[in-house]
């Protein structure tokens, strides 16, 4: 008998295309619009595959997969998207998908073998891959879409030769440098040289999960094993087996969970949350980045020094931006072509030897941002220093203030953090004709959070005379409660 392949696809004509191929190809198949039409054929009939497109109105991918591995746990599933990420790459494979394709695909040369292997593994075939093989290699192919190095000077390129000699070792890495500096490319580019590159590389930040999240996420949990724990759950250390773990933000994790990383770290086994008994041995590398001096950490008591010496076998220390300003053209050409603006707009000179001056405390994840600030808010094809974020403006300013002969208005001093965040809500509330919603947009924030500055810096009384006493656009201005704290 034939394999036999279902395909739940929301677009008729997708379904048709796909079933006309892989009958071609020898395989029996059929499609549905309905997810819940599929999921009763499944109960009806086994199938070897189930191909579901990720994104449908009633029920999307994910829980496809889910309904079809409660009715037939054998059949394997395919995710297949136009709306492809590594998060929703790495969610699929984690809740049990055998892989995972992106529109457009080619139906001979991906759908079909990669049909055929799946079979091939069920059928037990020495030469098929397994499906854990094929997690992998998927997951990997998505992280590896991060952004290549960007930087030829001589700072970067240091640090560079230092990442690719570690990458052929088996050795754990401590990457260190303030936020925003790069840390997690240089991450991918240590997995992406190293032997374990058809492996996955699944990144986690620390500082994100409370501890009892952040064990279960690592180390996974069995079923029963706590309140909301309906099924077995495979942790990141055993799905990245023979890969790469990236742990962020390791400063942040408690001292009681130290001791736990310690071990799978020195030993190469866990143990699930609820299962005590039975370890996981696992073969994975640990990358770890902080922005912290664990160092003083250490001195401290707050974090342990043996786990200290475990993670730091080879320490990295990459640059602040300030520190290889060589690379800034080309760290600009990069954002902006990424904006795909990079032939249609230009960076006035005057911007750009501000943005030279500026000291950049947010390092490349500032300058990213700050250049997309400036092509949205920018009204033509060249960016002037005015369409700059204002703390580059501001900067600016009281540069030439200092310089003797400036041709700039002189400035008796720097303006402090509340003018600036001012003159930002002015500035996108004038680019957006008032629209509070748009301008909350531009600015990073919650439209709640926008209306509690405006009424904090009682600018009220300017927008009302700045619109001519007309009404918010979109209807009458919404009465806004402050928040309680406001940290940002």
């Amino acid at each position: 008998m034939s394999p036999s392949v279902l395909i739940v696809d929301d677009e008729k004509a997708m379904g048709t295309l796909l079933v006309r191929g892989l009958q071609r190809a020898g395989f029996e198949a059929e499609s549905e619009t309905s997810p819940e039409v599929a999921l009763e054929h499944l109960k009806e009939r086994p199938f070897d595959v189930l191909i579901t497109d990720l994104r449908m109105p009633k029920i999307d991918g994910l829980e496809v997969l889910r309904r079809a591995q409660a009715v037939r746990s054998e059949c394997e599933v395919v995710l297949i998207t136009a709306h492809a990420t590594v998060d929703t790459a790495r969610e699929a494979l984690k809740r049990g998908a055998v892989d995972y394709l992106t529109k457009p695909f080619s139906i001979e040369k991906e759908l079909i073998p990669l049909v055929r292997e799946i079979v091939a593994a069920g059928n037990g075939e020495e030469a098929a891959e397994d499906s854990r093989a094929r997690r992998a290699r998927v997951l990997t192919q998505r992280e590896a879409e991060t952004p290549e190095l960007v930087g030829q000077g001589e700072v970067i390129a240091r640090v560079f030769d230092r990442a690719r000699k570690v990458a052929a070792t088996n050795s754990s890495v401590l990457l260190t440098g303030e936020t925003g500096s790069g840390k997690e490319v240089f991450a991918n580019l240590i997995h992406r040289f190293s032997p374990r590159h058809m492996r996955p590389m699944i990144r986690i930040n620390c500082a994100a999960l409370p501890e009892t999240l952040l064990e279960s996420e690592l180390f996974g949990y069995t079923k029963g094993a706590f309140t909301g724990a309906n099924r077995d759950h495979v942790g990141v250390f055993q799905a990245a087996d023979g890969g790469t773990i990236f742990l962020d933000e390791i400063g942040e994790i408690s001292a009681a969970f130290q001791p736990k990383l310690l071990r799978v770290i020195q030993e190469g086994e866990f143990y699930r949350i609820g299962e005590a008994r039975r370890p996981i041995r696992v073969d994975v590398r640990v990358i770890a980045a902080t922005n912290r001096d664990l160092t003083e950490a250490v001195r401290s008591g707050t974090f342990r020094e043996d786990l200290y010496y475990r993670l730091n076998v080879v320490p990295i220390e990459v640059p602040a931006l300030r520190d290889h300003m060589e690379d800034l053209p080309d760290l600009i050409a990069h954002f902006t072509r990424k904006l795909g603006r990079e032939q249609e707009v230009r960076f006035a000179p005057e911007a750009l030897e501000a943005m030279e001056r500026y000291d950049w405390p947010g390092n490349v994840r500032e300058l990213a941002n700050a250049i997309e600030h400036a092509v949205v808010l920018g009204d033509g094809l060249e960016i002037a220093l005015e369409d700059l974020p204002a703390a580059i403006q501001d900067h600016e300013r009281v540069r030439r203030a200092e310089v003797p002969g400036s041709a700039a208005k002189p400035a008796t001093a720097a303006r402090t953090l509340e003018q600036i965040e001012m003159d930002c809500i002015l500035q996108a509330l004038d680019k957006t004709k008032h629209n509070r919603t748009q301008a909350a947009r531009l600015l990073g924030i919650t439209r709640r959070r926008l209306g509690y500055r405006i009424a904090k810096y009682g600018l009220e009384e300017r927008l009302r005379e700045a619109r001519g006493g007309a009404a918010e656009p979109g209807g009458e201005p919404q009465t806004e409660m402050p928040e309680a704290s406001d940290s940002s």
